[in-house]
């Protein structure tokens, strides 16, 4: 009888050790849950002299600051692929994707693309973190990746945005997660194509 009485005080506090556990655990996190002064924003610095979009320099409390140039039809485009609710993207998940897709890792810790012309590169766009400060380390894991370019740019925006996408594109696969527009709708056929007609339309203006 007071063996009994012992197992059942033991698994009386196995189960109060449990319900402690699972009680306190911080649960992972996703995008919606962190507040939006955490989260990566592109904050466009106007240049009426530059049209150009420049490889930002990162520090630890920067994020990228491309230039627009406000004589021009030109806007900054962006991707984003997160991860699937209640999961996360390590570095090494991210690297391998990245170089799988073609991309390169600069020496600011963000991810680029570049057209290559001779022993001359032009950037196409960048992928940074989606929380602050936008950067990627060894330590890293994240909700969700930004995919960034400035149309017009190094090429029309027609052939930057057929540049980009695809990449975005592959890079979901592999990670295996899902990828928003810019109000973080998801990309039906009708919403690609009218982001091609948008591209479009400003390699029109900026003729």
């Amino acid at each position: 009888m007071l063996e009994l009485r012992l197992l059942i005080a033991f698994i009386g506090l196995i189960v109060l050790a449990l319900i402690y556990y699972f009680g306190t655990r911080k649960p992972k996190m996703t995008r919606s849950d962190y507040h939006e002064d955490e989260l990566f924003q592109i904050d466009p610095v106007l240049e009426p002299e530059g049209s150009a979009m420049s490889e930002p320099e990162v520090q630890s409390s920067a994020i990228p600051k491309p230039n627009i140039d406000t004589q021009s039809h030109g806007k900054i485009v962006t991707l984003f692929l997160h991860a699937k609710d209640g999961l996360q993207f390590d570095w090494h998940q991210i690297k391998d994707a990245a170089a799988k897709a073609g991309l390169e890792y600069g020496d600011d810790h963000l991810f680029y693309r570049y057209r290559r012309i001779g022993s001359e590169q032009e950037m196409l766009f960048l992928v940074a973190n989606m929380l602050k400060p936008g950067v990627f380390d060894v330590d890293l894991r994240t909700t969700g990746l930004a995919f960034i370019m400035q149309v017009p740019g190094t090429m029309n925006a027609l052939d930057m945005w057929d540049t980009m996408f695809p990449v975005a594109t592959r890079m979901t696969e592999i990670l295996d997660g899902y990828l928003t527009d810019d109000n973080h709708s998801a990309f039906s056929r009708q919403r690609i194509a009218s982001m091609r007609e948008e591209m479009r339309q400003i390699d029109h203006d900026n003729e």
